[in-house]
């Protein structure tokens, strides 16, 4: 509540105030003059000052219910109040109480509107007084006027004149009060206007923050997501990296793929991992790799891997997502916990190889990215057995001889080599022979090359049937052969060359037209006994092979001992 509205308040209750008052001061200034008499005979006059005086304040707060009383219905209401109050003070005599609610009407009037209205009210009240003054001497010709009773003129012109000037510094007073109040609600406005604008830079600010915030908050769960696919897509790079280096690093398939199988098992965290390879000739899937160590579970598993849905798969090249896996579906997981599966074929643009088979014990245990990976991963391990097939191919291409296919002159030099160092560390006997057909020009001059090339194979053919697995058989240069045989003396190596030398004499060499018998010659050495070196092994058994040719072909002599 402002100051104005108060000093209003104020002022309204001064005025119920003086009603109750003036009509106890009449009353009691009666009584006071002619005793309790007085009462029924003043009845007319107290009910006369009732009315006008409630009259009054009605009209006045009929005024005040306005929307505003600034402006003309605030003097007219100041009138209203300064006409009944002379009424009051004239007629009913009220007279010192009458001025006194009149330098409190000023002082509230003064306080809560400013000098102009207290000024108004001061000269309103005096000239209505005045003008009642003298309608009541002229016309009522009671007498009574303000400075009618020349006895007490001085006093009244004491009193009149100690009035006016109390008015006058409390007008003065009061408005500088009202002034000072003005001021200081002005600046109060200015104030609450002030942080009225800084309430609604804050509100601003916070409405901004909260949508920063929940910019933020919304922000950060795209982070966190793009941090776990981040993390996801670093795993699986750093899968493919590890399976990328095994399929640089491993050479042999069979390792190649236990590898990936426990790769697979760890990343993905499944219970079953299995690799199933195809055998294109007879179109039968057959269980490889897996980690299934239950002998039942394995039977069952090896048993029915042969069905349509996994043979369909490899075949369209297609991954199987399965998340509520049904045994009638799949014969190979019945009685077995199996409720999530995926199926990815091992493949090339070429090839089909087999497929990985992944598993787990619970319901919607994959998704698409568990496919994707999986995919990739088969189509690395598809390309790595391609090209393993490929670098055996290549291995033996450079091992062995393209027409006999025993090995060739260079392989037979490393592992010569390499046996000779294990012999002498073993400390066991190492023998080698080296043998050539007997007239084998001939045979090209009489029969033609492509006949010679066949008694070459067959004879490598027949040579090789007899030998021992350790044994090793090359192809030395022509129609040259040589055999090296670990752990065998030269005794030994001396029988089994007879062995072989009588066997070929015995078989017959035939084409569409031709049929013909072929003869060999073979020389033998032996390590520690002939020869220490590679070089003098193979030296010392082509001189003895040179001895056996001179002896008439189609016989073995062994080297010198040294």
């Amino acid at each position: 509540m402002n100051n104005s509205k108060k000093y209003e308040e104020i002022h309204n209750k001064i005025s119920w105030f003086f009603v109750i008052t003036g009509y106890i001061f009449i009353l009691a200034h009666d009584i006071y003059n002619a005793g309790y008499n007085v009462i029924p005979n003043n009845f007319i006059k107290i009910t006369q000052y009732l009315f006008i005086t409630l009259l009054g304040m009605l009209i006045k707060q009929h005024i005040e219910r306005k929307q505003s009383i600034d402006g003309f219905l605030y003097y007219v209401k100041i009138i209203i109040e300064v006409v009944f109050l002379i009424i009051a003070i004239v007629i009913f005599g009220l007279g010192e109480l009458g001025y006194f609610y009149m330098l409190l009407l000023i002082i509230t009037v003064t306080l809560s509107k400013g000098a102009k209205p207290g000024w108004f009210l001061y000269i309103s009240f005096f000239s209505i007084k005045l003008l009642f003054n003298i309608i009541n001497f002229y016309f009522l010709n009671n007498g009574y006027f303000l400075l009618s009773d020349s006895n007490n003129f001085f006093h009244q012109f004491s009193f009149t004149a100690s009035f006016h000037i109390i008015y006058v510094f409390l007008i003065f007073l009061c408005s500088k009060i009202y002034n000072d109040n003005m001021k200081s609600e002005e600046e109060n406005q200015k104030l609450v206007k002030e942080l009225s604008e800084k309430y609604d830079l804050l509100a601003v600010a916070q409405e901004e923050s909260k949508y920063q915030y929940e910019k933020l908050k919304e922000t950060n769960i795209k982070l966190e997501e793009t941090n776990n696919k981040l993390t996801a897509s670093i795993a699986e790079f750093y899968t493919l990296q590890q399976i990328s280096q095994a399929i640089s690093s491993i050479l042999d398939v069979k390792e190649l793929l236990r590898f990936i199988n426990d790769v697979i098992l760890g990343v993905l965290g499944v219970n079953n991992t299995t690799i199933v390879l195809y055998d294109e000739k007879r179109n039968r899937l057959k269980v490889h790799t897996t980690n299934i160590k239950d002998q039942a579970e394995l039977i069952i598993l090896k048993d029915n891997i042969n069905c349509e849905i996994l043979l369909n798969a490899l075949c369209n090249s297609k991954p199987i997502l399965d998340n509520f896996v049904d045994p009638d579906d799949y014969p190979f997981v019945a009685g077995r916990e199996v409720n999530s599966l995926i199926c990815v074929p091992l493949t090339t643009k070429t090839r089909r190889f087999g497929l990985v088979i992944v598993e787990h014990k619970y319901n919607n245990a994959f998704d698409d990215n568990n496919v994707r990976l999986l995919d990739i991963i088969g189509q690395q391990v598809g390309i790595a057995m391609e090209n393993a097939e490929l670098y055996q191919k290549m291995q033996e291409m450079a091992t062995i001889d393209g027409l006999t296919g025993v090995y060739n002159r260079l392989y037979f030099t490393e592992r010569l080599k390499t046996e000779l160092e294990n012999a002498k560390k073993g400390e066991y006997q190492l023998s080698l022979a080296i043998f050539d057909i007997d007239h084998f020009k001939r045979f090209n001059d009489t029969f033609g090359h492509l006949f010679g090339d066949k008694v070459l194979q067959s004879i490598s053919n027949t040579v090789k049937a007899s030998l021992r697995s350790t044994d090793i058989l090359a192809r030395f240069g022509g129609e040259e052969f040589i055999i090296l045989f670990p752990y065998t003396n030269l005794e030994e190596a001396y029988e089994k060359v007879e062995i072989l030398r009588k066997k070929i004499a015995n078989t017959q060499v035939k084409d569409e037209y031709i049929t013909a018998s072929v003869t060999v010659s073979f020389g033998i050495s032996s390590f520690p006994v002939c020869a220490f070196t590679e070089a003098d092994l193979i030296s010392s058994a082509d001189d003895a092979l040179y001895q056996a040719k001179a002896a008439g072909r189609n016989c073995a002599k062994v080297a010198n001992k040294l």
